[in-house]
């Protein structure tokens, strides 16, 4: 499968976590929200061009920085 960016995928569409670029600090900041390598997410919406990007993690719904969605790199389930 194509690796992509959360940014990428387009609204209702669900896909699994590969890696995420930021280090170690990102990593452990978005651990604490539950979003991690293999974790199946649904992206909900994308708002503007550089806007948030607003996840489903399990039964969290979360508002991840255009910037932070971008070093999340996913596949399509």
């Amino acid at each position: 499968m194509k690796k992509i960016s959360l940014a990428q995928i387009k609204p209702d569409e669900k896909v699994k976590i590969l890696e995420i670029l930021g280090g170690s600090n990102l990593e452990s900041k978005l651990l604490s929200m539950g979003v991690y390598k293999g974790k199946l997410v649904a992206k909900l919406s994308h708002i503007g061009l550089k806007g948030p990007v607003v996840i489903k993690a399990g039964r969290s719904i979360l508002a991840l920085g255009h910037s932070v969605a971008e070093k999340i790199i996913v596949e399509r389930e």
